[in-house]
């Protein structure tokens, strides 16, 4: 079989969907009411949008004690995302990308009270769109109708196309309209949903033609400030005030040494881990939001060190009470040279008998693995929506669904034991495939196939893979 050169190429193309997306900077904004007689001070606790992690506080202008608080940073107040009542009591936002709509405060719509929650929609909630069988969005988008995509590019502005009338370019920059205390969404459909924030609640929706000429003549004078600072960088967990580093005081504390991941020499002993999440407040206490242990280590112990202890905090500008510190993983190792070598040892025969046992295996965990190429379309098939399937189905040639190398194929290679061993990665290394990469491109590619009507093509392949196949 030839191999995958273009794999390489698109590496980077990824589909990415209701995911947090990380920043190297922070905005912390302040919005006031239409009447200008109210305004909120968002500020952020992490780079992650959507978050709720942060504090917003209410205040009546000139006034500079809050009317309300609570714990909640909004990641974005432009285009009328974000609106406050004239009465400065009600809070609508709305998450335009990436909204989570397992979780409150995290939906695409969320209308609070004074801080409380009152109201959420999800997308299909609000539009009715059916994401099996539909491209859904919350909100109306002619991007690629409005907009000379190349001018764009070069001129790192927004260029319309010609001849672009006015009521297109109205809805590309106000998607959201706000007049007085009625907030206007127009959907993908030209729905147009209006919520009232006198009262926190939902009126429904009506054509946009019944309303258009209205919203043209809405003067957006909400006003918006922001304030953007450089994201806090931890490149190691910091150190105590003390000037001890945290690792190997932590590490003494549990009677083990630090476990150099970085060292060679450090990979015959049995590696024992655990990962936090948490805040870094400016006084330098350590709020400790989750940790997982990995290995026999004393979480009580582990959970009491960062209780008790304060860190260097410097980092964190000074206008934020506390950070966000995610995904912090902490490595350590037995003192005793020969035992730390004798339960790696161990370990790894574990491993080889564990290798062994996934090889054969028809499930993995939970998850069923395909034994051959065949089971993997079925399976498939059963993953993908309607929506996805048309779309792969769409496409020019069977090279083009290398786009779906980090997105699906990501998916396939954790979840279908491509990396860790299986059934169907001894299936493909049986036929000469090594890679998991080229394994999951050996299936999308004949996915295609699958989608267009040659469900028999894969065959012909596994007879001979050696063949070229594109």
């Amino acid at each position: 079989m030839k191999s995958f050169p273009f794999l390489f190429l698109f590496l980077f193309s990824v589909i990415t969907i209701n995911a947090q997306m990380h920043s190297s900077a922070v905005e912390i904004w302040t919005l006031y009411s239409g009447n200008g007689q109210y305004y909120l001070k968002s500020i952020p606790w992490d780079d992650e949008s959507p978050s709720l992690r942060g504090t917003t506080s209410v205040y009546r202008k000139g006034n500079s004690d809050p009317l309300y608080s609570f714990a909640r940073g909004f990641d974005d107040a432009e285009k009328n995302q974000l609106v406050l009542s004239n009465d400065g009591s009600v809070i609508f936002y709305a998450i335009t990308w990436g909204a989570d709509e397992s979780k409150e405060g995290l939906k695409s719509i969320t209308i609070y009270k004074k801080g409380v929650i009152t109201k959420s929609f999800t997308e299909s909630e609000l539009t009715g769109c059916d994401e099996n069988k539909e491209h859904c969005g919350l909100l109306y988008n002619n991007y690629d109708k409005v907009v000379d995509i190349e001018k764009t590019r070069s001129a790192h502005r927004t260029i319309f196309k010609d001849n672009v009338s006015n009521d297109e370019r109205f809805l590309y920059d106000h998607p959201i309209v706000s007049s007085g205390d009625i907030v206007y969404l127009i959907d993908p459909y030209k729905k147009v949903h209006r919520f009232d924030l006198n009262t926190g609640s939902y009126l429904g929706s009506i054509p946009l033609d019944s309303v258009f000429n209205d919203l043209r003549s809405v003067k957006n004078q909400i006003k918006v400030e922001s304030q953007r600072f450089e994201s806090p960088i931890f490149l190691d967990f910091p150190k105590l005030r003390s000037g001890k580093d945290s690792y190997q005081t932590l590490a003494a504390s549990l009677g083990m040494k630090v476990y150099d991941s970085s060292s060679k020499k450090d990979e015959v002993y049995k590696k024992y881990g655990f990962k936090i999440n948490g805040y870094l407040r400016q006084d330098g206490f350590f709020e400790l939001e989750n940790i997982e242990i990995f290995d026999d280590l004393p979480k009580d112990k582990i959970a009491a060190f960062f209780a008790s202890n304060r860190f260097v905090s410097s980092e964190i500008p000074s206008v934020f009470e506390k950070w966000h510190v995610r995904d912090e993983y902490f490595f350590f190792r037995k003192v005793d040279n020969g035992l730390a070598r004798k339960e790696r040892q161990f370990e790894l025969k574990e491993e080889r008998e564990n290798f062994k046992k996934r090889l054969i295996a028809e499930k993995i965990g939970d998850r069923y693995i395909p034994a051959n190429l065949g089971e993997c379309f079925v399976e498939l098939d059963k993953l993908m929506s309607e929506i996805n399937k048309n779309d792969m189905k769409s496409l020019k040639t069977n090279r083009d669904m290398i786009q779906y190398h980090m997105g699906l194929g990501m998916w396939m290679r954790n979840n279908w034991g491509l990396w860790g061993g299986s059934r169907l990665q001894k299936y493909f290394t049986d036929k000469g495939i090594t890679h998991p990469d080229n394994m999951s491109s050996v299936v999308l590619f004949f996915y295609w196939d699958w989608l267009n009507g040659k469900k028999e093509s894969w065959k012909s392949w596994e007879k001979n893979p050696k063949q070229e196949i594109y």
